[in-house]
């Protein structure tokens, strides 16, 4: 039989599970042994605030220990702990000091006392007297007395009264937000944040947007209460794209005082619109003289977007065409020849089918058709050429009523002609010089001869791109404008070419 001590401390309020110490260890015993030699620990006291781990040997706390409880105001406060093994019996007397800690505040024997100090006005140094407190802590919670104190807040209660010294302050003076277009109407795009440090009417913040530069109550609304900006309407990138406005905050106290933010709303755009073809409604007229070299230009397909950046990024991909004679610049736009096109290939009509689609998700697309005619310089012009933007369809211009008004406008014309001419004879006493016609503008009927005979100056023009109305900078001119020989009505050539004939005559296709 022998015996021990050991001496421990631990602080009070420590929660279950907290290590106190190795007593296994520090009574020289084996963790294997303390099962066999039947350890055990009994307290003094009615409660068992300590407890022994028989896996490793560790002393920890049971249950929560108030020192002020189980010592009061002593100096003092240990807890005695027996510990007994068998095999050889032994007996070990363990010392448990409860260190105390502040965790009581000071009780005012008043129930209640009420300070009012007022911000600002009240001087440095001011004096407030206060009732004795008691403390049930020893040392660090002793009683202290002064303004800088602990104090039971049910007990003792100091109010500053608060005056409206502070403005409404945003989080960020200048607000930039990001919102997509086509947003549903009434969506939450953002919200403002203001802070005010007074308290009650004095730190009541209220916003509302201001409205003097131009009016947004179509646009964006403000929750006067928790500063959330709604879009009141969808909102479209192709007709706005930035809103800025300033958005106020006020408190409610007397006087009231303000606070502003910036805020600039940009309008993201969207693929929501698909590439539009450009050209005349009429029927368009593209003829080309062979032979041609490789790269030779026919015409420019030109098409607009009205969206930015990629979404408004066209690119040009021939789909369709007769036997692959052709080729179109994939950004361009510009319909070229692949090979040499020699007189061997006139007489007939190409067609080709152009995609043009944009770059953005999801991609759009449109697409034109073009024809083209190959002619040479002695054949007869033909006209049966199409442009057409897709899921549309033009209608030949000249039928044979057109022929006959044209035939009709021209011999009146002719006449007229003849006799500025006769009169000009006579004046001048000069030969008159056959006049030929040629050059841009409208088809024109000349006089040749003074016995009547007549000859037609056609120039032909085809333009595949217009201007948009709504923005210029988006838009291409492209134009291609052979000039054909003038004939005469009776097949003799004018220009050195035998043409038959019933040549046909065709409108110009103008701008």
């Amino acid at each position: 039989m022998g015996s021990g001590q050991l001496y421990y401390s631990v602080l009070e309020e420590s929660q279950h599970g907290t290590f106190v110490g190795r007593i296994s260890q520090d009574l020289g015993l084996e963790v294997s042994e303390l099962v066999p030699r039947m350890f055990r620990m009994l307290s003094k006291g009615e409660k068992d605030y300590f407890e022994v781990n028989l896996q490793n040997g560790i002393l920890f706390v049971n249950s929560r220990i108030d020192r002020e409880e189980l010592c009061a105001k002593n100096a003092d406060c240990v807890l005695h702990l027996e510990v007994i093994v068998e095999k050889p019996l032994r007996f070990f007397h363990v010392e448990v000091e409860i260190k105390d800690m502040n965790d009581n505040a000071p009780v005012f024997s008043a129930m209640e006392k009420i300070l009012s100090i007022a911000e600002l006005t009240t001087a440095s140094g001011t004096q407030f007297p206060l009732e004795r407190a008691s403390d049930a802590d020893i040392d660090n919670g002793e009683l202290i007395n002064g303004v800088d104190a602990p104090s039971d807040s049910a007990k003792k209660q100091v109010f500053v009264m608060d005056e409206n010294d502070n403005a409404p302050a945003f989080t960020q003076s200048f607000y930039t937000v990001f919102v997509k277009e086509n947003n549903p109407p009434g969506s939450h795009i953002f919200t403002v944040s203001a802070l005010d440090p007074d308290i009650a009417e004095n730190g009541l913040i209220t916003y509302w947007i201001d409205e003097k530069l131009w009016p947004l109550s179509s646009y964006i609304s403000v929750h006067s209460e928790s500063g959330k900006l709604y879009a009141l309407q969808s909102l479209d990138y192709e007709e706005l794209k930035l809103l800025e406005f300033q958005v106020r905050a006020k408190d409610a106290g007397i006087p009231s005082l303000c606070g502003n933010a910036t805020v600039q709303v940009f309008v993201m755009d969207e693929n929501d619109n698909a590439p539009v073809v450009s050209g005349s409604s009429e029927e368009n007229l593209i003829l080309l003289v062979v032979p041609v070299i490789p790269g030779h230009i026919v015409g420019k397909i030109h098409a607009l977007d009205a969206d930015s950046g990629y979404n408004a990024w066209l690119r040009y991909d021939l789909v369709e065409e007769s036997n692959g004679l052709w080729t179109v610049g994939q950004y361009s736009g510009e319909v070229s020849t692949k090979y040499s096109l020699d007189e061997s290939e006139s007489s007939k009509i190409q067609s080709l089918l152009v995609l043009v689609k944009d770059h953005g998700k999801p991609q759009l697309s449109a697409t034109a058709t073009l024809s083209v005619s190959l002619v040479t310089s002695g054949q007869t012009i033909k006209t049966d050429i199409n442009l057409q933007r897709s899921g549309e369809s033009f209608v030949p211009l000249v039928d044979s009523i057109n022929v006959y008004l044209i035939i009709a406008i021209c011999s009146v014309s002719s006449l007229f002609l003849l006799a500025t001419l006769i009169y000009v004879a006579l004046r001048c006493h000069s030969k008159i010089k056959e006049p030929m016609v040629y050059g841009p503008g409208m088809a024109t009927l000349v006089c040749a001869s003074e016995v009547g005979s007549w000859s037609y100056s056609n120039r032909h023009s085809h333009i595949l791109a217009g201007v948009s109305a709504e923005a210029g900078a988006k838009s291409d001119l492209m134009i291609f404008s052979p000039n054909i020989p003038v004939f005469a009505d009776n097949g003799e050539l004018i220009n050195g070419v035998d043409v038959p004939p019933d040549s046909t005559k065709k409108k110009d296709i103008n701008e």
